[in-house]
């Protein structure tokens, strides 16, 4: 699962952080993964991966910062 910290100096970590905090959107697909992660776990041996769920936040992320994401760049 990705590591985002909200008190990071990077400014797109930063808002990312933020994101998983306080976005709906986010938090329910990050639900959604670490569900996944959890059934993985579970198994002994599985041929699931938790590959879409990874993409789907990923994708969720860049569009909450996407907006804010530019803004400081000079």
């Amino acid at each position: 699962m990705p590591n985002y910290d909200e008190n990071s100096p990077d400014p797109l970590t930063k808002a990312r952080g933020i994101c998983m905090e306080k976005d709906h959107h986010v938090q329910k697909i990050l639900t959604t993964l670490k569900a996944c992660e959890e059934r993985i776990a579970s198994k002994s041996y599985t041929a699931e991966t938790c590959h879409q769920e990874t993409m789907d936040l990923i994708e969720a992320l860049d569009h909450c910062v996407g907006d804010s994401a530019f803004l400081r760049i000079k």
